[in-house]
């Protein structure tokens, strides 16, 4: 057995036992930026399922999933999305029984969804946060115009109550970059930033951890 073979599992149970000493500061929400060339690969795909799963071991309540699809071709984008969205099914029927799920399409609309207990995943296929925000802001214009809404109504409980995703991520992970993407940008404004460069089909358990981890030590401002 080399030295790293040694290693990993002993750092792994590390990691693991200094999670567990701060278990009241564990990130309630995490949300997880991928592109679709990660979801396409083998490895990428599996990657995700374990993630789930340590995610909800280590008592995380609620994981967004942003997939971001590249193609600009409306028909293709749609073709990408639906195709990921059978992949995902299929991978999602081997979680927990307990664990729920929403998927939402590249027009923001669910297309699958399955009710949960103690662990949510939504998961938006190429629906940006730009997007999100756009269309909750005109669907209050229309409750406006039929008169179900008066002007004065309108304030960021309302608007936030027409987002896709209803809750602030306590920290957002980006893998394989140095950049964050268009999502959940009302939602994180607050939320706490983690960048790793391995790419996510190479992304190993002690990797999450690592940002479970960071997650606890750091102090939140909340924008103060």
């Amino acid at each position: 057995m080399d030295l790293l073979s040694f290693a990993y599992p002993v750092y792994e149970k590390y990691l693991t036992w200094q999670i567990a000493r701060e278990s009241s500061n564990i990130p309630r929400h995490v949300a997880i930026i991928l592109k679709e060339t990660d979801l396409f690969d083998p490895k990428g795909m599996e990657r995700l399922i374990t993630a789930l799963y340590l995610f909800r071991k280590s008592r995380v309540e609620i994981v967004s999933v942003y997939v971001d699809i590249l193609k600009t071709d409306p028909a293709l984008k749609a073709e990408i999305a639906s195709t990921l969205k059978a992949r995902l099914e299929k991978s999602f029927s081997n979680l927990p029984a307990s664990t729920g799920y929403r998927i939402h399409g590249v027009d923001g609309e669910v297309n699958s969804t399955v009710p949960g207990k103690d662990f949510f995943v939504y998961v938006s296929l190429g629906f940006g946060g730009r997007d999100e925000i756009t269309r909750a802001v005109l669907t209050i214009l229309d409750e406006v115009k039929a008169g179900t809404v008066k002007p004065e109504e309108v304030d960021e409980k309302m608007l936030e109550s027409h987002l896709l995703v209803n809750h602030e991520p306590d920290i957002m992970i980006r893998s394989g970059g140095q950049k964050l993407s268009d999502f959940l940008v009302w939602q994180s404004v607050y939320s706490e930033l983690y960048f790793t460069d391995v790419n996510w089909k190479d992304v190993r358990k002690v990797d999450l951890m690592r940002a479970i981890r960071d997650f606890q030590k750091r102090k939140r401002r909340y924008g103060r």
